[in-house]
């Protein structure tokens, strides 16, 4: 799996004119926080938001390379994404945030569920209900996960799966000491499934009102041929 990977350029001048001209050169304004201070820089939007549309979520570590062309030096970190602006109503970004971790510190981030299998209840005419969709855990930023996969290729109306139950990856560890339900199996209220059942009969009696009619003027045809 290739590693998305984030460009960017040393901004030296700032305001809001020269950000406008920025983006009307295609680039957008970012700022990098972290142990380096705030650093100021400049990106190519449609490259970026390429690789942030690829990208799992704003849990998700990912590699910046920076260029500083007035000492001719090139570093490279690893960021979270902090904060996206967007353009109203163009598919367009206006100004990106990034956060630079310490490698040795341990950090809180919430990584998405993503559910594996199916569900014999939901087979059985159950509904699956997401209690929750990220679960908070608490990792060096090299060992944050993408998502959690959480199996309900066993569960029946009535079961669900605990937030302890879910299994995490190695140096990996749940930001909660207590054990609610992420997932569970529900039945149907009686009164949807009447519905259900209403519609299907309603469904049914138009069918068949459909095939009458057809007949009636096949017939009507019949006899005028006649």
């Amino acid at each position: 799996m290739v590693q998305n990977q984030l460009f960017a350029n040393i901004r030296k001048v700032t305001g809001k004119s020269t950000n406008n001209k920025l983006r009307q050169a295609g680039k957008i304004p970012a700022t990098l926080y972290g142990q380096r201070g705030n650093v100021l820089l400049e990106m190519s939007e449609e490259s970026t938001r390429h690789v942030l549309e690829k990208m799992s979520g704003m849990h998700e570590l990912v590699p910046i390379s920076v260029n500083d062309s007035s000492n001719n030096e090139n570093w490279t970190a690893k960021v979270l994404l902090r904060e996206v602006q967007k353009h109203p109503f163009k598919h367009k970004l206006l100004h990106l945030d990034f956060w630079e971790l310490p490698e040795t510190k341990k950090q809180l981030v919430r990584i998405p569920v993503h559910i594996t299998g199916e569900s014999p209840g939901v087979k059985g005419g159950g509904v699956l209900q997401m209690v929750v969709r990220e679960i908070p855990v608490i990792c060096l930023p090299a060992d944050i996960p993408s998502k959690l996969e959480v199996d309900v290729s066993k569960l029946e109306i009535g079961d669900s799966i605990k937030i302890q139950e879910v299994e995490l990856p190695e140096k990996v560890s749940l930001n909660t000491e207590e054990n609610y339900a992420i997932i569970s199996i529900v039945g149907r209220a009686p009164e949807e499934e009447e519905l259900i059942e209403d519609m299907e009969d309603q469904e049914g009696a138009k069918g068949d009102e459909e095939k009458e009619e057809v007949t009636v003027k096949d017939n009507a045809v019949v006899s005028e041929e006649e």
